[in-house]
């Protein structure tokens, strides 16, 4: 009888591992030329920049991107979290940055530009400032790409789910840059 459940178990854990492996190689992929911007002026979108300037990713950098550049563009990387000393840096409040995503996001839509959410802050960058900048971004993406750490709550895995788009998780921050040099091609 012990025999039995113990291969019982096995059996559940293989199968749920290879469908959580399944599900992590959902293919997706989004051509160049990319763009990387921010949703909140975190300094995560910079990080977001270094890592992917380590793969060799080319893109363009602008945490002020303007619709207008998206003309130019096929994969709009939209880094997520937000940061109230960067907002006060870049002279905008909260209303005027989520304008500027929306008109981002819509004008993405119209031109066919994919569009990925990426959120790198962590835990640290969640709460009542973030996630009303994460929120309209992953409601809008074609791919979700987190850190564990911020997707504690499950909040990115549901959003995810609901619009039924990929989403990787990774571990640490480093991994950020080849996770999306391997969507990138």
């Amino acid at each position: 009888m012990k025999m039995r459940w113990g291969v019982a178990i096995v059996t559940v854990a293989v199968l749920a591992s290879t469908g959580a492996m399944a599900a992590a190689q959902t293919p997706f992929t989004s051509p160049p030329p990319v763009a990387i911007t921010s949703c909140g002026q975190s300094p995560d979108a910079y990080t977001v920049s270094l890592l992917s300037k380590r793969v060799k990713l080319e893109h363009t950098f602008d945490n002020m991107l303007k619709p207008d550049a998206l003309k130019a563009i096929k994969t709009l990387v939209i880094v997520t979290g937000g940061s109230a000393k960067g907002l006060g840096e870049a002279g905008i409040d909260e209303k005027s940055e989520l304008a500027r995503v929306a008109q981002l996001l819509a004008k993405a839509k119209e031109l066919g530009v994919k569009v990925l959410a990426v959120h790198v802050g962590g835990e640290s960058r969640r709460g009542p400032l973030s996630d009303k900048f994460i929120d309209p971004v992953t409601a809008k993406a074609d791919f979700v790409l987190v850190t564990e750490d911020g997707n504690k709550d499950g909040a990115f895995t549901k959003a995810a789910k609901a619009r039924n788009i990929p989403i990787v998780m990774v571990k640490q921050v480093a991994e950020v840059g080849p996770a999306l040099k391997a969507v990138i091609k």
